[in-house]
């Protein structure tokens, strides 16, 4: 079913127009404007979760939620094609003077107000906190498994197949370094030592999970995609959403931290776990995933030159990113971080190679 009749069914309103937002989808409609988001299917079952998170939210004064819709069903959010989706009802939105700045604050906001949240082990299955260096191995290992798969098959490779075996020594060397680089970076300590500054994060931070509205009123989004995490989670996604979106920008990135070490500010150790998150190559290993799943008659009719535009420029905005933060880190805020001697691609040639030396600590 298309999108336009599936909302129509599920909400009961005409889509006319819409819009990408970072996370969401701005809908117009014949009632009104509505923002739109999606989560793993997985997720439906979250809803004690995200029923508790919010009640704790309630009683904090500096955050609000957007005002959720329900379908015609009286329900929360509807699934369709192992995806869930919600929705929740627009407002005259105003634009921060710096919004990079305001959305650093903002999210350091939110996080103080989940400091305090208790109960988490009652919801472990929707905790990523501690895990990151076996999840991070596991998908390689995922990728790792299909690498062999191509080079043992006696099928044709497709050209989607061709340009995953090319780029593969430099993603999968790039994920083991992520992973040294976080073990390296104390990330046990450093799990440790923030537990109390917040516990909740968002699966994938980016624009579009908080605004605010014409009072300069903030408000938040994107609940069922709440997970238990660490802050620095949240600030690791948003660096690397906004690179791949509009580039590496100093400033920007400059005025985000500032925004958020003006209410919460990071401790030294944090930095280098959130530039160990901007060396793994997540998205690029989840495209691959979806790509893995595909009926093989679906994969033949892959448009090979799109995914291949769409993975080299997520991986080149990338780099400029993982040169330029741990000076910027250390010119602003007086942190020193491991940094990695790389051989970086020139214009015009194939991932194919990286070289990392170890780095005094």
């Amino acid at each position: 079913m298309e999108e336009k009749e599936l909302l129509q069914e599920q909400y009961g309103f005409q889509l006319q127009n819409y819009r990408v937002t970072g996370a969401s989808k701005v809908l117009e409609t014949d009632q009104g404007l509505y923002y739109m988001f999606e989560a793993p299917a997985g997720y439906r079952y979250k809803s004690k979760f995200i029923e508790k998170v919010r009640k704790h939210l309630e009683q904090q004064k500096d955050i609000r939620m957007l005002k959720l819709v329900k379908t015609t069903g009286g329900q929360p959010h509807f699934v369709e094609d192992e995806q869930l989706y919600y929705l929740y009802r627009g407002v005259r939105e105003s634009v921060p003077e710096n919004s990079f700045y305001a959305s650093g604050q903002s999210l350091a906001q939110f996080h103080q107000a989940t400091k305090n949240f208790s109960g988490e082990k009652l919801f472990i299955p929707y905790s990523s906190l501690g895990n990151w260096p076996s999840t991070w191995r596991r998908k390689l290992r995922h990728y790792n498994e299909y690498r062999d798969e191509l080079d043992e098959s006696d099928a044709e490779l497709t050209p989607m197949d061709e340009l995953l075996l090319t780029c593969y020594t430099y993603v999968h060397q790039l994920g083991e370094i992520s992973v040294q680089y976080l073990l390296e970076a104390g990330y046990d300590k450093v799990v440790k030592e923030t537990a109390g500054l917040g516990k909740v994060a968002y699966q994938n931070f980016d624009q579009g999970y908080m605004l605010w509205n014409e009072k300069d009123v903030r408000l938040m989004a994107g609940e069922w995609n709440w997970v238990l995490d660490m802050r620095a989670r949240d600030l690791g996604q948003w660096l690397k959403a906004e690179t791949k979106r509009n580039g590496w920008n100093d400033e920007a990135v400059i005025h985000f931290l500032d925004g958020y070490n003006s209410v919460a500010p990071l401790l030294t150790g944090e930095y280098a776990v959130i530039y160990a998150l901007m060396l793994y190559p997540g998205r690029f290993l989840k495209l691959v995933e979806s790509y893995k799943e595909l009926p093989l008659e679906e994969r033949q009719e892959v448009n090979a030159e799109g995914w291949q535009s769409q993975l080299e420029d997520e991986l080149a905005k990338m780099e400029e990113g993982l040169r330029r933060y741990p000076r910027l880190v250390e010119d602003h805020y007086g942190v020193t971080i491991p940094q990695i001697d790389w051989l970086w691609r020139q214009n015009n040639e194939q991932a194919t190679s990286i070289r990392h030396e170890e780095t005094d600590q």
